[in-house]
């Protein structure tokens, strides 16, 4: 970060609570580790949805060597790479349609088949992927589609089709029977088309989970950034982001006072309470009320009272602590988003995503 000055201070215009400090160096080595246990395969970076709120444009080019594919959710996103001189192939997971078809090749984007209209809608000269559902129920073609499908992409010789894919609905963690069925299912229907160049079917979780094929390229977003989808977690995988910020307030509080709305903490014992300035607003799940813990000055208290959406209230006990004291709220000395996930009820992916707005963003090793 650069040095203060009296003058930038002057003219400063945005102060955030809160602050996402996100180690690039680490997403590097969760990168260099998931292809460790899966060599000599291509790598698709999953970058959707800001790269999970770890900030796309510097993920990407700080990645963008390490990686042969980048993918996201919609053209949007995929236009912002573009705009980011991201030179690497980009393949977009979303449906295109007759408003998006130009995008797509005036920004040289690789679009996502999966359904017979889609032949129509692209451009001619536009590169695609075609995807078949072998058991997500989300989007895609059926295998019972296949013989339909490749004559449409033989009589569509004026699109270009560089790969096809799948994606595994349990692969999160080990075990899953449908895991196998969809690698049968998929390892069927690819006969159809031996001669596209790029097959897909594993994320992060079949990478690191399971021994089926891999074919000739994985995808991992959640993996690059430290994380598991499932259950299951894996020590070799470093999380990249923390949330930090500062107390706001310390006060008192007697026993028997409550907290919050709703009064749903009573406390137990004089001591202090200190108001943290984040709360749902900023990506703190309401769920999370009564539950949370954050660390201050390298010490793990609870967070008291329901969330609120400006504020969390944290019980100090008896320990006195300074008014802008730092707080790691989430990573780091605290606990990390698969714990907040376990706690929620929810996946790592929706308390990351959820990570929005009201914070700005400190990268290490940039």
């Amino acid at each position: 970060m650069e040095k203060e000055t009296i003058w930038s201070v002057i003219l400063k215009n945005h102060f955030p609570n809160s602050y996402l400090e996100i180690d690039l160096d680490a997403i590097s080595k969760n990168l260099e580790a998931i292809k460790q246990r899966v060599p000599n395969k291509k790598v698709l970076a999953v970058v959707k949805c800001n790269a999970y709120s770890h900030g796309v444009v510097n993920v990407a080019k700080h990645i963008q060597e390490q990686v042969d594919w980048f993918a996201v959710a919609n053209v949007d996103e995929a236009i912002e790479l573009r705009r980011a001189s991201i030179t690497k192939p980009v393949l977009v997971f979303g449906v295109p349609t007759y408003e998006t078809a130009a995008a797509y090749q005036t920004h040289n984007l690789t679009a996502t088949v999966s359904h017979l209209t889609h032949f129509s809608i692209l451009m001619d000269g536009t590169d695609y992927h075609l995807n078949f559902d072998t058991g997500m129920g989300r989007l895609g073609f059926s295998p019972e589609q296949v013989k339909e499908v490749r004559q449409q992409a033989v009589l569509n010789q004026r699109l270009t089709c560089s790969g096809i894919y799948s994606h595994y609905a349990t692969a999160d963690d080990p075990g899953s029977e449908l895991v196998q069925k969809q690698a049968d299912r998929f390892s069927d229907l690819i006969k159809q088309f031996e001669e596209i160049p790029l097959k897909h079917i594993s994320n992060t979780g079949a990478a690191t989970n399971y021994n089926t094929d891999h074919y000739d390229m994985i995808r991992t977003g959640l993996g690059l950034l430290g994380y598991n989808p499932g259950q299951t977690r894996h020590k070799w995988l470093k999380p990249a982001l923390t949330w930090k910020s500062k107390v706001a307030q310390v006060r008192p509080v007697k026993r028997g006072d409550t907290v919050s709305y709703g009064a749903t903490w009573r406390c137990p014992e004089d001591g202090y309470l200190a108001t943290i300035p984040v709360g749902y607003g900023d990506g703190i799940p309401r769920s999370l009320s009564n539950k949370l813990q954050v660390s201050i000055n390298g010490k793990l208290y609870s967070q008291v009272g329901n969330v609120t959406m400006d504020y969390i209230m944290v019980y100090l006990k008896g320990d006195k602590i300074s008014t802008d004291a730092d707080v790691t709220l989430l990573g780091g000395e605290a606990l990390n988003a698969a714990d907040w996930s376990e706690l929620a009820g929810t996946n790592v992916h929706e308390i990351l995503t959820n990570l929005k707005g009201r914070f700005e963003r400190e990268y290490l090793n940039f």
